[in-house]
């Protein structure tokens, strides 16, 4: 019997010391749970719609960043911007989550876009989705000042020769778990694939388990991650992209690409950034990121 006890004492302290942070936030937090968090987005659609960006040609490119863990200044952040500015052929990026550091300000995260040149006449769209850093440590009322939805979906429609159109659809599983009002959504968003080119799905968590330093904190269930990998197989899903892991992992399942894409905390010496190349095909690319002066406003 002592020895018991010395066991379950012993997973007890090795689960609440596995992510400090994290685990504390959990206990404090006062977030709703994903469920009830669905329903303050499907309110916010329902009365704001969707996005559908239009591109003059069939091809172009779509920048994705994730976890900036913004505290203060990221100069990283503020080149990514800088840089889809300046490409032409990008008209959307995408960032997937922990947008700032535990229980920082966003307004740090907005300042990065207004901290960087602009560029007349350049679409400057970025679409976030939501990080266990943007529930926990008390930060979702902050969040949704700034993002009123977490769960919506954007199209973008090229009309070169080739008419077309290419569903980006974002989720919340900042928590380790979808929800099944989520799932449903998804599941009547997806019944129309066919319409579509590419289909891509984004949220902060790889629905395969990799990361072993927030305990369940984050790290989605075998039962969702199962209908999620038949749902996306079955309906045209062609990659999943997700953050949370800061490091860099990339494997195809069931005809679905799993991207995990690389921290851009500003003290990563590693930081890379994703361009997605879309046209018939996809194709991704990785990119070092250096910040350079030149880029940024005095």
């Amino acid at each position: 019997m002592k020895k018991r006890y010395i066991y379950i004492a012993v997973l007890v302290a090795l689960f609440f010391s596995s992510c400090d942070e994290d685990m504390g936030a959990l206990v404090k937090s006062k977030a709703p749970t994903v469920n009830e968090r669905y329903k303050q987005y499907i309110k916010y659609n329902s009365e704001h719609g969707y996005t559908t960006i239009q591109v003059h040609d069939d091809e172009y490119t779509v920048y994705v960043c994730s976890d900036p863990h913004v505290a203060t200044v990221n100069k990283k952040l503020q080149t990514f911007i800088q840089t889809y500015r300046n490409d032409k052929t990008c008209p959307v990026a995408v960032c997937l989550g922990d947008l700032v550091e535990a229980n920082h300000s966003y307004l740090w995260f907005k300042e990065a876009f207004e901290h960087v040149k602009a560029i007349p006449s350049k679409p400057d769209t970025m679409f976030v989705t939501i990080g266990n850093h943007d529930v926990l440590f008390d930060q979702w009322n902050n969040f949704i000042q700034y993002w009123p939805t977490a769960m919506y979906y954007f199209v973008v429609e090229t009309n070169g020769k080739n008419k077309a159109k290419d569903l980006y659809v974002c989720l919340d599983n900042a928590q380790g778990t979808f929800g099944e009002l989520q799932i449903k959504w998804l599941k009547h968003l997806l019944a129309e694939h066919e319409q579509y080119r590419h289909i891509i799905v984004y949220a902060h968590v790889n629905i395969f388990r990799r990361d072993n330093t927030s305990a369940d904190i984050a790290t989605v269930s075998l039962e969702e991650t199962y209908e999620l990998m038949s749902l996306f197989s079955q309906n045209g899903v062609e990659q999943y992209w997700s953050g949370h892991d800061h490091a860099r992992e990339e494997f195809t399942h069931g005809n679905v690409k799993y991207i995990i894409v690389d921290s851009m905390e500003e003290e990563n010496s590693n930081s890379f950034y994703m361009i997605l190349h879309v046209g018939d095909k996809l194709n991704n690319t990785f990119h070092h990121i250096e910040t350079d002066p030149a880029l940024l406003d005095e």
